[in-house]
């Protein structure tokens, strides 16, 4: 209550408690939270200790459970899952590089970056303050990697392509990959080379196995703070604006332009 805010009713302050769990699944010990009316019946039977509700749902909860009452129970419980996932999270490595890893002697980085094994960071990029680069990421040449960043294994970025700080991007997904180009012609296809890049902004977060391409000739911009789940294909010179948010398997044409704060459901 004193980190996160909002009024402790039913419990004492000093009642510890297990985990953060669901109100289905939640025991005597265990703290969840309640966000929706859609979720009443849960709330009946839930044998939660202590449960973040707003007062208008207040009332749902059975007698004897406690509550932490709070203006928007959805971000509080976003705010308590950060919290204790820190508190249980294992020690990070301490910076440097691995023995196994290839680092470009024009590559630039940081001395607090971790980079791990198997990693490749190709001539001319850079790798900013605390980044830490999980196994077998490759950075292609001239690519660079903003503060605070990190990229889970096998992360590819390819050349001159940009990710700003505080990103999280998850194993597998490949920035900055040719974009669907090619011109017909009477003998077949001819290609056409891509010669934009990737443009990432600060604080996003992209799934699994996503695949975002250079532009053709104009860049692909990823705005400040958007988040893309798992299996998203972005073609190239799209452009999505700030703080949008997108759901798995979505594949967005070349050139298409969303604007901020979107939400794009699954598909």
């Amino acid at each position: 209550a004193t980190r996160f805010g909002g009024e402790l009713l039913g419990v004492t302050p000093d009642r510890q408690l297990r985990r953060l769990a669901s109100l289905e699944g939640a025991g005597p010990d265990d703290l969840a939270f309640l966000a929706s009316p859609r979720f009443r019946a849960a709330a009946r039977d839930t044998r939660a200790a202590l449960v973040i509700v707003s007062p208008a749902l207040a009332d749902c909860l059975p007698a004897g459970v406690g509550r932490l009452l709070v203006t928007d129970p959805y971000a509080c419980y976003a705010q308590v899952s950060q919290w204790l996932a820190a508190l249980a999270a294992p020690q990070a490595p301490l910076p440097g590089v691995h023995p196994s890893a290839i680092v470009d002697p024009s590559a630039v980085v940081d001395g607090t970056a971790r980079i791990g094994p198997g990693c490749v960071v190709e001539a001319n990029a850079r790798v900013g303050a605390d980044v830490t680069l999980d196994a077998q990421v490759v950075i292609g040449r001239g690519a660079t990697v903003g503060a605070s960043t990190l990229l889970h294994a096998r992360v590819v970025l390819y050349p001159d392509c940009h990710i700003g700080e505080r990103c999280l991007v998850h194993a597998g997904t490949v920035i900055g990959a040719d974009g669907f180009g090619f011109a017909p012609t009477v003998q077949g296809w001819v290609k056409i080379a891509q010669l934009g890049r990737v443009l990432i902004g600060n604080d996003v977060e992209i799934g699994a196995n996503c695949t975002i391409d250079r532009g053709a000739l104009d860049d692909t911009l990823i705005g400040d703070g958007c988040k893309l789940d798992n299996l998203i294909q972005i073609g190239h010179n799209v452009r999505i604006g700030p703080h949008t948010a997108i759901a798995g398997c979505v594949g967005i044409a070349g050139s298409a332009v969303i604007g901020s704060r979107c939400m794009i459901g699954g598909g």
